[in-house]
Formats: C-alpha cells, structure tokens, sequence
C-alpha cells in the first residue's frame, strides 16, 4: 500500500463536494457530469449547475509520485494518481502509456472491463 507522501497534498486534491457555481454561488444545485477531453487533449471534469443551468469545467490534475502502484496492463513503474475514483472507492491512476486502473483503499487493483 502506499504511503501518505505519495500523494500531492490534501489541499490540491479533487473536490470531495461539489464546487459553488460560478454564476450563481450554488453549490447545493451543482452535479458532476463527468470526464472530457478537447482536441487539443487538455483533460477536464464537467460540471452543471440545475439551478442556473450553467455547464463549466475543471482542469484534471495529474500528480507523478515516486512509489505509485506498477500498471496491471504494460507493468511500467511510471504511475501517476490521477483523482479519487468517481465509481469505484479508491484511487483512480494512469500510467505513461495511457493506462487506468483504481487502486482500493485495501490495495486491490480493479480494472476497467472495456480495457484491453
């Protein structure tokens, strides 16, 4: 299992709860939408606000550390903890070639069925 500075630190973490909406301050109204991509390849998470039916979107983050869990798919020692895992309780990761997996809080690696 990891150890606590392999992480970034708490105040750099995703948000446990969901952020004010930037036009109406609302945070009770605010549902996440999910993961997207632009062309251009930034990654983002999308937001949408039910009371104001505002969309806008967050910057994913990606933190490497030094002691990460090795790829279950190329086994590369290059992971990064990308998020907390939105579906799964755990730790979402990628490594250099793309890959995802969720690290659980007990160690287990869970992996998604449509990879290949």
């Amino acid at each position: 299992m990891s150890n606590p500075h392999d992480f970034p630190p708490v105040e750099q973490w995703p948000m446990v709860t969901p952020p004010d909406c930037p036009l109406c301050q609302r945070p009770a109204d605010v549902v996440w939408i999910g993961p997207a991509t632009y062309t251009g390849g930034a990654e983002v998470n999308v937001w949408h606000c039910r009371g104001c039916r505002h969309d806008w979107h967050i910057p994913v983050t990606r933190w490497p550390v030094e002691s990460g869990p090795d790829c279950p798919y190329c086994l590369t020692k290059v992971t990064c903890w990308a998020a907390h895992a939105p579906d799964t309780p755990g730790d979402l990761w990628t490594c250099e070639n793309a890959h995802e997996f969720v690290l659980t809080p007990d160690g287990d690696i869970v992996q998604p069925k449509d990879a290949a």
